[in-house]
C-alpha cells in the first residue's frame, strides 16, 4: 500500500504525539516513514503552532505539547552534561566499544524526573564482563538505576548491551518502533568505527526512515582511533576467563528477577516493561483518525 505525503506526515507526527512531542518540519521529513522529498505547505487534519519563531505540528487540540516540549528541552540540558562528563570514565573500559544515549534524552524529550537510558556495545566474547565493569563504574558513580529504584532522577538504566559480532536486531523485530530506536541513538563516544558497523548491520531501517537514515550516515561520529590491541593482548588470558564467570554470576543473579528482559547471543537487553506494546497500542489509536492502518505503517508491508 502506498501512502500520500500527508499520510506519511500524520503517520509522523501521531508517532511523536504518543510521547508527547510536536514536531517540527525538518523533522518530520526525517521521521516520514519511507521518506519525503518535503512537507506540504498545508497540513490538512493537523494543528500548527509557532513559538519563539519555530514552527510545530501536532495533532488537533493538542498544541499544548509544544510548551511541554520547551520545558524538556530545558531539563535535557542538564542530563546531557551529566552523562557526557560521566560517560568519559567508561572509557577505563577496554572491552567497551561504544556508550549511546537512547529513549527520550535522545530526542531531548526527557522529563525532569527521567532516568537516562544507555546503550553499549562490547567486544566480541567480553559481554558479561564488560557488563559486570560498566556496572562497577555505574556504582562508583552514585548513578545506578538499581531495581526497584523508586527516585531515579539522572540516574544511569544500563539498558541494552551487544557485542560487535552481533550488531543487527533479530528479524523478528525489525519493525516501525526498533527503527526509531536505532536511529535516534546517540553515539557519546566510541572506538574503531563500530558505530559505523551498528548501522550497517542495521541497514533494514532504512527501508523505514531513509531520510532519518542518510542525515545518521552524513553525520557520524569521529571514530576514537587509539589502539588498545596491546592492553588487550596483555589481558586475553585474564578475558577468558573471567567471562564465563561474570555470565555465570550474573545469571544466577538475574533468575528470580527475570521480567521481559532478552538475553541471546551478542545481546542483554533489560527492559522491565515492553514499550513496543504499549507504543503500539497508542500508535494505532492515533492512526485511527487518518483512517492509516497500523501494520502498513509498522512492518511497512
Amino acid at each position: 500500500m502506498k501512502f500520500t505525503r500527508l499520510q506519511k506526515v500524520f503517520a509522523a507526527v501521531a508517532y511523536a504525539d504518543v510521547f508527547d512531542f510536536p514536531l517540527t518540519r525538518d523533522e518530520i521529513r526525517l521521521w516520514a516513514v519511507g521518506g519525503i522529498d518535503r512537507v506540504p505547505s498545508s497540513l490538512t487534519g493537523l494543528d500548527i503552532s509557532k513559538k519563539a519563531g519555530i514552527e510545530y505540528v501536532c495533532l488537533p487540540k493538542r498544541k499544548s505539547l509544544v510548551h511541554i516540549r520547551q520545558l524538556r528541552q530545558k531539563s535535557a540540558v542538564f542530563k546531557w552534561r551529566r552523562i557526557h562528563a560521566a560517560s568519559r570514565l567508561f572509557r577505563i573500559i577496554p572491552t567497551l566499544l561504544l556508550v549511546g544515549v537512547t529513549g527520550g534524552l535522545a530526542v531531548e524529550n526527557a522529563k525532569e524526573g527521567d532516568d537516562i537510558d544507555l546503550f553499549f556495545v562490547s567486544r566480541k566474547n567480553t559481554l558479561w564482563l564488560t557488563r559486570s565493569l560498566v556496572t562497577f563504574v555505574a556504582e562508583i558513580l552514585g548513578m545506578r538505576r538499581r531495581p526497584g529504584d523508586r527516585r531515579v532522577k539522572n540516574k544511569i538504566c544500563l539498558n541494552m548491551f551487544m557485542a560487535e559480532d552481533a550488531l543487527s536486531l533479530p528479524r523478528n523485530e525489525r519493525d516501525f518502533f526498533a527503527a526509531h530506536e536505532v536511529l535516534q541513538m546517540v553515539p557519546l563516544w566510541e572506538r574503531e568505527g563500530v558505530y559505523q558497523r551498528f548501522l550497517s548491520a542495521n541497514r533494514w531501517v532504512k527501508h523505514f526512515f531513509p531520510n532519518a537514515w542518510h542525515d545518521k550516515i552524513r553525520g557520524m561520529v569521529r571514530s576514537d582511533k587509539k589502539s588498545r590491541i596491546n592492553v588487550l593482548t596483555w589481558l586475553q588470558g585474564a578475558i577468558a576467563l573471567l567471562e564465563p564467570v561474570a555470565s555465570f554470576v550474573q545469571r544466577v543473579y538475574m533468575r528470580k528477577r527475570r521480567t521481559s528482559e532478552v538475553i541471546e547471543y551478542g545481546m542483554i537487553r533489560f527492559h522491565p516493561n515492553d514499550a513496543r506494546k504499549w507504543v503500539r497500542e497508542k500508535y494505532a489509536l492515533r492512526l485511527q483518525q487518518s483512517d492509516i492502518p497500523l501494520d502498513k505503517i509498522f512492518y511497512h508491508r
